[in-house]
């Protein structure tokens, strides 16, 4: 998370501490110096932790924050559009494509996804006022994103539209378990931190760097061919997580009516239902499918995308349990609307095409 109104904190004390080792003996009056500075130095972090944005902040303001989301849809940032669809919360997506402006103006490395929060500073306030002080920081990482955004706005209410039309209220189930389940919570960070580093970064993201991304990391044949031993493995651990998910809902019979979203027994991979695991996962699942690691639904590709060209290695075969389970997460309204917002961005792209490094 990058405070971005943060105050530089470890500059003042670098500073003050180059001032004694600059003197062999320091005077009294450098040492009131260094007193005042430190005293400054907790004034800041007062305020700073004053205005930093809390939950009892969120479930005060009724039409803030304001969240924005920068990146490109056919990319990672898809798993962040899907997940603030599955929650109904009011956000702004600005299309970027990496280490462009844009991206750099909101990532240190120029990367994508990055959401931007901009909040009252004073609890209470409903809404907005002319001249009152704003505070913006910004969550970048899209496992982080979504983690974020399951804590913060865990509780927020939206409407939607039943069959006869009328607005009825709607609260979605958790989506990512809070701090006072600790043991399911500790389920859902150790299947983020899989995911996203035996699978994702360790696998699908080496191939798309040393394939169509190789002019500018270089071509690696060795490391991607091991890349994908690793994703075999990995996605071997899943389909257990996804058997064992199923196992608990069959021997749970307060599971049995689904998790809330009226879609019947489900096993997703945490026991509670649908979550962003789930989101997490199944993008990766789609990732492997575009890329020809993973057979697609019929042999075919779930939707055009640049993660990259198929291996001439032949996938690894869809069980009957991950297209089940992929089937049912893919068959989500918030997934369809997501999917709709990447297709109205493809669309557009055409029409105006888009100078990028990637």
């Amino acid at each position: 998370m990058i405070l971005k109104s943060a105050p530089s904190l470890f500059s003042r004390r670098l500073s003050s501490s180059c001032q004694v080792n600059n003197r062999n003996k320091p005077s009294s009056s450098t040492i009131g110096s260094l007193l005042i500075g430190q005293q400054r130095q907790t004034n800041h972090r007062r305020d700073f932790l004053a205005k930093t944005m809390t939950l009892s902040t969120l479930s005060s303001q009724k039409s803030w924050p304001k969240v924005t989301l920068y990146g490109d849809l056919t990319m990672r940032p898809f798993r962040n559009i899907w997940m603030l669809e599955e929650i109904g919360l009011p956000y702004k997506h600005v299309m970027c494509k990496p280490w462009s402006k844009i991206a750099k103006s909101v990532h240190p490395l120029g990367k994508v996804p990055a959401l931007s929060v901009e909040y009252h500073v004073n609890e209470g306030i409903a809404k907005e006022k002319e001249g009152e002080e704003t505070q913006e920081f910004v969550v970048v990482e899209s496992a982080a994103i979504n983690t974020f955004l399951g804590d913060a706005f865990r509780n927020h209410t939206t409407t939607v539209a039943d069959n006869s039309d009328d607005i009825q209220p709607h609260r979605q189930s958790a989506l990512v378990p809070p701090p006072s389940m600790p043991q399911l919570r500790a389920k859902y960070d150790s299947l983020i931190l899989f995911v996203m580093t035996e699978i994702d970064s360790q696998s699908l993201w080496i191939h798309r760097k040393h394939s169509n991304l190789s002019n500018v990391f270089g071509e690696a044949p060795g490391a991607v061919m091991e890349a994908r031993r690793q994703f075999d493995n990995a996605l071997d651990a899943m389909i257990h997580e996804i058997t064992i998910a199923g196992e608990e809902d069959e021997n749970n019979p307060s599971l049995k009516d689904g998790d809330g979203d009226g879609g019947g027994c489900c096993h997703y991979l945490l026991p509670t239902g649908f979550s962003a695991v789930d989101i997490l996962f199944v993008h990766c699942c789609s990732w492997a499918q575009q890329i020809g690691w993973l057979e697609g639904n019929n042999g075919t590709s779930i939707h055009t995308s640049t993660m990259g060209n198929s291996d001439e290695n032949a996938p690894k075969p869809l069980t009957p349990k991950l297209e089940a389970y992929l089937k049912q997460c893919r068959s989500r309204p918030a997934f369809m609307r997501a999917t709709g917002l990447r297709k109205n961005q493809v669309d557009e792209k055409k029409k105006r095409p888009i100078n990028s490094k990637l």
